[in-house]
């Protein structure tokens, strides 16, 4: 590859089926035709065996691991280059709960690279649209400790200590590795995450799979990685009705604001990090270099750090703005 004019980069998504997936990634994000079960679209990954495949521009058909590779300071910015390295940090999806998710938690950088060789897991989720009555699950509702836990491992009985949250369009949350949850069913939402697929299953309804067998459990691995205190931060507040761009989440793996456009546009030209643009509801039109595309509600951008100005505008449109 040669030196690149950098411009706003698509790319394929990555459909995942699930044996909680459903329709509306077909119905309401338009990712699909097939009518399987998908509960995930990558949007974004950059991992040795899922591989985003750019759609668009010179760079169409290309991997974005290589081109990451080659051109990393180009996409990902110098300073994120240099505290991440050379592939892309964060993995972008999109989730269809059409069934309970299994009640989970993820390991941290730490036990990720003693156990797995790989990265941690913390995240963060935007409510873009949930049935009433959806409930997310997050923490424990009371004190718990390890030997607790083991008990109510034992006797099946941890869905009983679990905090259930009512949730619905526009709420978000933060969920900090290490920390029990799980996705209800009737929830359809945007997971913006470190680059990471390790995952710890505690319950899972006693589920069959097609061929009948029951998911795996990772009581050990889990009972390492659990936090029984619940973080002060997993929820993330902001103004529903303001417009303009509010802070969600600014942490150490990802900062995630929220954007609402009315009749005013919106700028996009920072130069030390990359940007990624997550349509949450609506449409808006990006214009780079005088060509301007749109972009549709569950579609995905990245914008390399080297891409100079973008101007977004959109009326009563709304997307996540992620970056580092």
């Amino acid at each position: 590859m040669n030196n690149i004019d950098w411009y706003p980069l698509r790319f394929q998504p990555i459909l995942k089926e699930k044996i909680w997936g459903g329709n509306a990634l077909k119905t309401y994000l338009n990712k699909t035709h097939d009518d399987m079960p998908f509960g995930e679209s990558w949007e974004i990954v950059d991992l040795p065996e899922n591989q985003s495949i750019i759609t668009n521009g010179s760079l169409k058909g290309k991997e974005l691991g290589e081109v990451v590779t080659a051109f990393a300071k180009a996409i990902l910015g110098t300073s994120v280059v240099e505290r991440f390295g050379t592939s892309f940090p964060l993995l972008i999806k999109y989730i269809d709960a059409a069934d309970d998710l299994s009640v989970q938690l993820h390991p941290d950088d730490v036990l990720a690279a003693q156990l797995h060789k790989g990265k941690g897991k913390t995240e963060m989720w935007y409510i873009l649209k949930a049935d009433s009555g959806a409930q997310l699950i997050i923490g424990f509702k009371d004190k718990m400790t390890l030997e607790q836990f083991d008990t109510c491992v034992a006797n099946t009985t941890v869905n009983d200590h679990l905090q259930y949250i009512d949730v619905q369009e526009g709420d978000s949350f933060f969920i900090s590795a290490g920390l029990i949850h799980a996705i209800g069913k009737g929830i359809v939402l945007a997971e913006i995450q470190q680059t990471s697929d390790i995952t710890y299953r505690v319950f899972d309804y006693n589920r069959k799979q097609q061929d009948g067998s029951l998911r795996d459990l990772h009581i050990d691995h889990a009972r390492s990685a659990l936090n029984f205190t619940n973080p002060d931060d997993y929820i993330l507040s902001y103004d529903k009705e303001k417009v303009g761009a509010q802070v969600l989440k600014h942490g150490a793996y990802f900062k995630t604001d929220i954007v609402q456009l009315a009749t005013s546009s919106h700028k996009v030209d920072r130069t030390d990090s990359f940007t990624v643009l997550m349509m949450v509801s609506g449409n808006m039109t990006y214009t780079f270099d005088n060509i301007t595309e749109v972009l549709e509600i569950g579609e995905t951008l990245l914008i390399p750090a080297d891409c100079t100005e973008c101007v977004i505008q959109g009326i009563d449109a709304k997307f996540l703005e992620v970056y580092l």
